[in-house]
Protein backbone atom coordinates (compact mmCIF):
# COMPACT_ATOMS: atom_id res chain seq x y z
CA UNK A 1 0.00 0.00 0.00
CA UNK A 2 0.77 3.32 -0.86
CA UNK A 3 1.16 6.86 1.32
CA UNK A 4 -0.95 9.47 0.16
CA UNK A 5 -0.98 13.08 -0.05
CA UNK A 6 -4.92 14.25 0.04
CA UNK A 7 -6.60 17.40 0.98
CA UNK A 8 -10.18 19.08 0.30
CA UNK A 9 -8.81 22.14 -0.75
CA UNK A 10 -10.53 25.23 -1.25
CA UNK A 11 -14.35 26.61 -0.34
CA UNK A 12 -15.90 23.92 0.67
CA UNK A 13 -15.38 21.73 -1.97
CA UNK A 14 -18.35 19.32 -0.24
CA UNK A 15 -20.75 21.72 -0.54
CA UNK A 16 -20.41 22.38 -4.19
CA UNK A 17 -20.42 18.62 -4.77
CA UNK A 18 -24.09 18.76 -5.62
CA UNK A 19 -23.86 21.61 -8.27
CA UNK A 20 -21.05 19.55 -10.13
CA UNK A 21 -22.52 16.74 -10.18
CA UNK A 22 -24.96 17.57 -12.32
CA UNK A 23 -22.86 19.83 -14.23
CA UNK A 24 -19.63 17.82 -14.42
CA UNK A 25 -20.76 14.46 -13.76
CA UNK A 26 -24.28 13.91 -15.57
CA UNK A 27 -23.25 13.43 -19.33
CA UNK A 28 -20.17 11.29 -17.84
CA UNK A 29 -21.51 9.51 -14.84
CA UNK A 30 -19.82 6.51 -14.06
CA UNK A 31 -21.10 3.61 -11.23
CA UNK A 32 -23.27 6.05 -8.78
CA UNK A 33 -22.68 9.53 -10.49
CA UNK A 34 -18.94 9.18 -10.03
CA UNK A 35 -15.89 10.29 -11.92
CA UNK A 36 -12.22 10.64 -11.76
CA UNK A 37 -10.55 13.43 -12.95
CA UNK A 38 -6.58 12.94 -13.18
CA UNK A 39 -3.60 15.83 -13.92
CA UNK A 40 0.34 15.59 -14.16
CA UNK A 41 -0.52 18.96 -12.02
CA UNK A 42 -1.72 19.69 -8.48
CA UNK A 43 -5.37 20.83 -8.02
CA UNK A 44 -5.20 23.54 -5.59
CA UNK A 45 -8.23 25.57 -3.76
CA UNK A 46 -10.76 26.84 -5.69
CA UNK A 47 -12.91 30.59 -4.93
CA UNK A 48 -15.69 29.39 -7.20
CA UNK A 49 -17.76 26.98 -8.85
CA UNK A 50 -16.64 28.73 -12.22
CA UNK A 51 -12.49 28.53 -11.19
CA UNK A 52 -13.10 24.89 -10.26
CA UNK A 53 -15.10 23.81 -13.37
CA UNK A 54 -11.87 26.04 -15.60
CA UNK A 55 -9.52 23.96 -13.89
CA UNK A 56 -10.32 20.75 -14.36
CA UNK A 57 -11.25 21.71 -17.42
CA UNK A 58 -8.04 22.59 -18.02
CA UNK A 59 -6.04 20.22 -15.73
CA UNK A 60 -7.89 16.78 -17.27
CA UNK A 61 -5.33 14.43 -18.81
CA UNK A 62 -5.76 10.40 -19.88
CA UNK A 63 -2.12 10.35 -20.46
CA UNK A 64 1.59 10.71 -18.79
CA UNK A 65 4.62 10.53 -19.71
CA UNK A 66 7.38 9.11 -17.25
CA UNK A 67 10.42 7.05 -17.31
CA UNK A 68 9.49 4.16 -15.10
CA UNK A 69 7.87 6.78 -12.52
CA UNK A 70 4.60 8.86 -12.71
CA UNK A 71 2.97 11.46 -10.11
CA UNK A 72 -0.83 11.59 -10.97
CA UNK A 73 -3.55 13.98 -8.99
CA UNK A 74 -6.86 12.83 -8.96
CA UNK A 75 -9.90 14.82 -7.96
CA UNK A 76 -12.74 12.00 -7.35
CA UNK A 77 -16.14 12.60 -7.32
CA UNK A 78 -18.15 10.32 -5.44
CA UNK A 79 -21.86 10.87 -6.43
CA UNK A 80 -24.18 10.23 -3.91
CA UNK A 81 -21.20 10.60 -0.97
CA UNK A 82 -18.39 7.33 0.28
CA UNK A 83 -20.99 6.22 3.00
CA UNK A 84 -18.22 4.91 5.17
CA UNK A 85 -15.31 6.10 6.77
CA UNK A 86 -12.23 5.00 4.09
CA UNK A 87 -12.36 3.83 0.50
CA UNK A 88 -9.91 2.56 -2.04
CA UNK A 89 -8.10 4.14 -5.13
CA UNK A 90 -7.62 0.45 -6.98
CA UNK A 91 -5.05 0.74 -10.38
CA UNK A 92 -6.38 -1.80 -13.23
CA UNK A 93 -3.80 -3.08 -15.54
CA UNK A 94 -6.73 -2.97 -18.32
CA UNK A 95 -3.46 -4.48 -20.93
CA UNK A 96 -3.82 -7.82 -19.46
CA UNK A 97 -6.89 -10.12 -19.85
CA UNK A 98 -8.40 -10.43 -17.62
CA UNK A 99 -7.41 -7.14 -15.99
CA UNK A 100 -4.94 -7.18 -13.09
CA UNK A 101 -5.15 -5.24 -9.97
CA UNK A 102 -1.69 -3.83 -9.85
CA UNK A 103 -1.74 -1.32 -6.86
CA UNK A 104 -4.52 0.37 -4.32
CA UNK A 105 -4.03 2.71 -1.97
CA UNK A 106 -6.74 3.00 1.30
CA UNK A 107 -7.62 6.83 1.79
CA UNK A 108 -9.29 7.86 5.00
CA UNK A 109 -12.72 9.82 4.24
CA UNK A 110 -16.04 10.96 5.65
CA UNK A 111 -19.51 9.20 5.13
CA UNK A 112 -20.81 11.84 3.61
CA UNK A 113 -18.44 13.17 1.37
CA UNK A 114 -18.67 13.55 -1.90
CA UNK A 115 -15.65 14.96 -3.34
CA UNK A 116 -11.86 13.34 -2.71
CA UNK A 117 -8.85 15.34 -3.62
CA UNK A 118 -5.65 13.49 -4.38
CA UNK A 119 -2.55 15.64 -4.89
CA UNK A 120 1.16 13.39 -5.34
CA UNK A 121 0.09 9.80 -6.26
CA UNK A 122 3.24 8.44 -7.06
CA UNK A 123 3.48 5.38 -9.18
CA UNK A 124 6.25 3.00 -10.94
CA UNK A 125 7.67 0.71 -12.72
CA UNK A 126 8.65 -1.23 -9.28
CA UNK A 127 5.05 -0.94 -7.98
CA UNK A 128 4.32 -2.88 -11.10
CA UNK A 129 3.34 -0.54 -13.65
CA UNK A 130 4.13 -0.36 -17.60
CA UNK A 131 4.33 2.34 -19.73
CA UNK A 132 2.49 2.20 -22.64
CA UNK A 133 -0.24 0.18 -20.88
CA UNK A 134 -3.70 1.23 -20.10
CA UNK A 135 -4.90 1.62 -16.37
CA UNK A 136 -8.15 1.83 -15.47
CA UNK A 137 -8.32 3.89 -12.03
CA UNK A 138 -11.51 2.94 -9.26
CA UNK A 139 -12.69 4.63 -6.35
CA UNK A 140 -13.98 1.55 -4.75
CA UNK A 141 -14.81 -0.25 -1.34
CA UNK A 142 -15.81 -4.14 -0.39
CA UNK A 143 -19.10 -4.64 0.38
CA UNK A 144 -19.97 -8.14 0.62
CA UNK A 145 -16.97 -9.00 -0.65
CA UNK A 146 -17.93 -7.40 -3.53
CA UNK A 147 -16.14 -4.14 -5.37
CA UNK A 148 -18.59 -1.28 -5.27
CA UNK A 149 -17.51 1.29 -7.84
CA UNK A 150 -17.98 4.77 -7.04
CA UNK A 151 -16.01 6.35 -9.89
CA UNK A 152 -13.53 5.60 -12.55
CA UNK A 153 -11.46 6.69 -15.14
CA UNK A 154 -8.98 5.11 -17.41
CA UNK A 155 -5.32 6.28 -17.95
CA UNK A 156 -2.46 5.10 -20.37
CA UNK A 157 1.44 5.58 -19.33
CA UNK A 158 3.58 6.87 -21.90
Amino acid sequence: MQRSRHSLGGFGVLAAATVFSSVLLAPRAAHAGGRIVVSDVEFGAFGSEKEMNAALKKQAKTSFKGDGAWTLNLMVFLGGGAGTEKINIVYYDMSKKPPDQVSFTEVAVKADQKIVQLNGQGISKEMGFVKGHKYEIRATRLVGGKEKVYAKTTITLK
